[in-house]
């Protein structure tokens, strides 16, 4: 249901569901938000009462099951006010305020493992209706073969890693074997490989493969790919999206990139390495039924949490 609700525009017959999702899908992150945000330290549990394209209201309670109710506009890092107009949107800048909660109040979010609702929401021009997927790779499965361990593949992946930059070994070549899955399956449009001409390290042929977890080098060279890429200068330099043979890339789990050639130069450096496309789950909206009293029914009535007595009484 979540990766249908990343692609619903924001209207009167959709907010229902995509408020009765994201109370199940955040209970913590919205307890982080309304601390910060409503100046209320006190909160024990908080629920979505209703959203606009600028604002939503939240309802939120204490220890002693009082409850309040405010109103939080939309904002950004800088605290400039933001619109949303899609489900999408509407997650993306609510994670992105209780972000900037969790900073302030040294709190954690508790933001669900797997979760396919939780994509960073950029898109790119150069990929119409594609996302950037960076945030639904299972870091856990992410390994590069004959990297310089100061330079590691997460630092060209994770926005929260410090050291930017994924680097090959120069005590032995240029060439990378990269291998990664994702937690949910995807739709993979483009990657884009940002590196350097100037110095020569830049990737320019990369083979592509999936579900080959086990491959090394040697069959790297000699197997046929997926798809071969050949890149050129604009397109390294810029970080542009490469498309790819989207037929080729319907439900992927895992990938591996074999960067065989480079510009030149000895080693290889790839500064950033971003992957766009679709979580691969989709579901027909016209079809979907919810059942009676089901939690995804978008008419289902809020609940008040249930608070437990910690009294002694």
């Amino acid at each position: 249901m979540e990766a249908a609700l990343e692609h619903m525009p924001l209207n009167d017959d959709t907010k229902p569901l995509i408020i009765t999702a994201m109370n199940e899908r955040y209970k913590t992150a919205l307890t982080v938000y309304a601390k910060h945000f409503c100046g209320k330290s006190d909160v024990v549990s908080t629920q979505i009462i209703s959203l606009e394209e600028t604002r939503l209201l939240l309802r939120y309670w204490d220890a002693t099951s009082q409850w309040a109710e405010s109103t939080v506009t939309y904002q950004n890092a800088q605290g400039d006010p933001v619109t949303a107009d899609s489900a999408a949107g509407v997650r993306r800048i609510l994670l992105n305020m209780a972000r900037t909660a969790s900073e302030a109040t040294g709190l954690e979010l508790g933001l669900p493992q797997g979760d396919i609702f939780f994509i960073d929401g950029q898109s790119s021009d150069k990929v119409p209706g594609a996302y950037l997927l960076n945030d639904l790779v299972d870091m856990s499965t992410l390994e590069c073969l004959n990297q310089d361990d100061g330079h590691p593949v997460s630092g060209a992946i994770s926005k929260s890693v410090a050291t930017a930059g994924l680097r090959s070994d120069p005590e032995v070549d240029h060439q990378l074997l990269i291998k990664l899955g994702f937690r949910q399956p995807v739709k993979l449009k483009a990657i884009s490989f940002h590196g350097s001409t100037r110095d020569a390290t830049a990737p320019k042929v990369v083979k592509i493969f999936q579900g080959q977890v086990d491959i090394g080098f040697q069959e790297a060279e000699d197997q046929e790919a997926v798809q071969l890429l050949d890149l050129s200068t604009s397109q390294v330099e810029g970080g542009d999206p490469v498309p790819l043979r989207f037929v080729k890339f319907q439900s992927v789990s895992t990938l591996q990139l074999f960067v065989q050639e480079n510009f030149g130069a000895e080693v290889t450096c790839i500064l950033q390495l971003q992957f766009w496309g679709t979580v691969a789950e989709t579901v027909d909206m016209k079809a979907w039924k919810p059942t009676v009293d089901s939690r995804a029914n978008p008419v289902f009535a809020i609940r008040e949490p249930v608070l437990e007595d910690h009294s002694g009484i």
